[in-house]
């Protein structure tokens, strides 16, 4: 504002001078002008002038002193109001916050009268629980399959039910789980179903509890049997009278009969929490009510479709203290059931009749130890909680391993020889793989390890790497003793006269030489033998390691180790190709890649003098390496390394007489 001012009154005065420097006449006029307009404004604005000369502007500056003494006035009362104001609104608020909860429950008894009110005028119409007694329900002529109540009383309990499923109790509402045991929780059924179950529970509790002769530790089947009777006399009733009032009521998903028998296992459960402390101190009663239990659990899946994932008996025994009793007793179980297996009749003997044509030679202890695991599968399989599964899944992996020992031990000693050992680690091997694709196996993996391993392993894969590892040496060990025997047969054969052979007589035929008769003989005895005894794809194992040491053998102790004539060679390559391929070929379709070194040392061996001449020249020369393969190659040999041919070639008499 100063400088908008400044720049106005700059204007002026120079509006009033002019542009021309040199003639400032006018400014002592124009100051002495300004100043006596100065004068004459201070005495217009001085409040102490004559009384007789008043202005407008002093009028205006009392009439604005006096509206802002009025305004301070009015704010300052504002200021008081506001002050007692806010004490007021504060005391409200208080006593608004000390009836609001009071209102909440007037607004809610007021609910509830009108919800009692409703109740109360239907209640002349709604006794299901009468009618039920004049249906006789629960009563021991309701114990059979042809209970027929007259249409009169079902179709009341029918709409009595309707009625219980619309009206929602306050109490249903916030019904609180049911502490059986500190880590049994039940749900509570519905009204209708404890209305079905009263009678029962009545008469469970008559028969199963107290000083009654019924009553008995021992007699774990009573009660269980009972239950299932009831439950089968009455549970399709149940579902066909009162599933439709569910339905009509919009109950879709609830299942009164699953209820009904869902009810029924708690009478069993809640007992049986009172009795486990004492039972699980006695081996023999603990045993008896897990065998019991475990067939009620099964019988109820069989014949009710009782979903695994309902409560069931099953929590009482899988209780932390008792779970642990029970795996101990199913270890102290199987180790008794190892010895009974591992000492019994015939432990070793092949089951099935065929023997000869199985391909997979079982002994019958094998057969009954994996049945033993399998039967502990079974037990534990009903278990939902994969960490209670994985405990007895631990169990299954050390007695697996207590199993493989008790064989090394046997072996060890000499009481089980090795193609018995064999057969059964054999066994196990293939079933415990089969096993570990199982679905089962495989949930056990997922908890064992996560989902988000990235290959998909077995629960069974270090059990089954280790009986690998011994089965692979218990085979070299079969072969080897095999071809030992083999090899002390050999002897002449391998020292026959190879370097003064005369050749053969095209007009007869070829015959085996007479100095490896024996030799094959011992041969032929020991693959019939393996192949009898031994399981099918142990038999083929052990065969490929005999073919790959006789090859071996006779290659440098045989070829390498004689001369031969050209009726040598040609004998040696009949032996070879008639009769020891022969042999093998009854068991492999190309038997002449087992023996690689033979099969090529005959090539080389029996060519025509000419053509082994000139490979001769061409591999001791120093012909580029590729076109001595390719030589080679064009004979058919593909095995050996061009040094060793020529180590070959050099067997022959005709190319060294050269």
């Amino acid at each position: 504002m100063a400088e908008v001012m400044e720049a106005r009154i700059n204007d002026r005065i120079n509006s009033l001078i002019g542009q021309d420097c040199k003639d400032l006449r006018q400014a002592t006029e124009l100051v002495e002008h300004y100043r006596s307009l100065v004068v004459i404004t201070k005495r217009k604005l001085n409040q102490d002038c004559d009384l007789e000369f008043p202005t407008n502007i002093k009028s205006a500056f009392q009439i604005q002193k006096l509206t802002t003494q009025t305004v301070d006035f009015q704010i300052e009362k504002l200021a008081q109001f506001e002050s007692k104001l806010c004490i007021k609104i504060q005391a409200s608020d208080n006593a608004f916050e000390n009836i609001t909860s009071d209102l909440l429950r007037v607004h809610s008894l007021q609910q509830l009268n009108q919800y009692l009110t409703i109740v109360q005028d239907i209640q002349e119409i709604r006794e299901l629980e009468r009618t039920l007694k004049s249906m006789r329900w629960g009563f021991k002529e309701c114990d059979s399959l042809s209970f027929s109540p007259s249409r009169v009383n079902t179709i009341k309990a029918q709409l009595l039910a309707e009625y219980l499923f619309l009206i929602k109790s306050p109490v249903e509402e916030h019904e609180q789980l049911e502490i059986i045991t500190p880590s049994i929780a039940w749900q509570p059924v519905n009204i209708i179903t404890k209305l079905l179950l009263a009678p029962y529970r009545q008469r469970f509790q008559y028969h199963f509890t107290g000083i009654r002769q019924t009553n008995r530790l021992d007699k774990p089947e009573w009660f269980f049997t009972q239950v299932l009777n009831w439950g089968k006399e009455v549970h399709l009733f149940v579902g066909m009278t009162f599933q439709p009032a569910a339905v009509k009521a919009g109950k879709l998903n609830y299942n009164i009969r699953l209820e009904f028998i869902r009810g029924l296992v708690q009478l069993i459960v809640e007992k049986l929490a009172v009795d486990i402390e004492e039972i699980s101190h006695d081996g023999q009663l603990f045993a008896h009510l897990l065998d019991e239990i475990l067939a009620f659990e099964s019988e109820l899946r069989e014949n009710f479709g009782y979903p695994s994932s309902f409560p069931s008996v099953i929590s009482v025994v899988t209780q932390p203290a008792y779970l642990l009793k029970w795996i101990s007793l199913e270890e102290r179980f199987c180790a008794e059931k190892m010895d009974i297996i591992l000492r019994g009749e015939n432990p070793w003997m092949l089951i099935g009749q065929n023997l000869y044509d199985n391909e997979l030679k079982i002994p019958k202890c094998a057969d009954q130890f994996m049945r033993l695991l399998e039967a502990i599968k079974e037990r534990y399989n009903i278990l939902i909680q994969p960490g209670h599964q994985l405990q007895f899944l631990s169990l299954q992996s050390d007695l697996i391993e207590n199993f493989r020992r008790r064989l090394v031990q046997l072996h060890s000693c000499g009481e089980v020889d090795s193609i018995h050992v064999l057969n059964a680690i054999n066994y196990l091997t293939l079933v415990l793989s089969e096993w570990g694709e199982n679905v089962h196996y495989l949930h056990l993996h997922v908890a064992l390890v996560g989902p988000i391993s990235n290959e998909i392993h077995s629960v069974f894969d270090h059990p089954v790497r280790e009986l690998k590892i011994w089965a692979q040496d218990l085979i070299e060990r079969l072969a080897t003793k095999a071809v030992n025997e083999i090899k002390a047969k050999s002897m002449f054969y391998r020292h026959d006269c190879w370097s003064t052979m005369p050749d053969h007589n095209s007009k007869e035929p070829f015959i085996l030489s007479p100095s490896a008769g024996e030799m094959f003989q011992i041969m032929l005895t020991a693959l019939h033998n393996l192949e009898r005894e031994l399981s099918l794809n142990l038999f083929y194992l052990t065969l490929r390691i005999i073919a790959s040491q006789i090859d071996e053998f006779l290659f440098e102790s045989l070829v390498m180790n004689n001369k031969f004539t050209p009726g040598g060679a040609a004998q040696f390559s009949y032996d070879m190709s008639r009769n020891l391929f022969a042999l093998f070929g009854q068991y492999s379709q190309r038997p002449e890649l087992l023996f690689k070194r033979i099969h090529e040392s005959n090539k080389l061996l029996n060519t025509t003098r000419g053509t082994a001449l000139l490979l001769h020249e061409t591999l001791i020369t120093e012909t580029p390496i590729d076109r001595k393969m390719e030589a080679l190659k064009d004979l058919g040999v593909v095995n050996f390394k061009y040094q060793t041919c020529i180590e070959v070639l050099d067997r022959r008499t005709d190319i060294r007489e050269l």
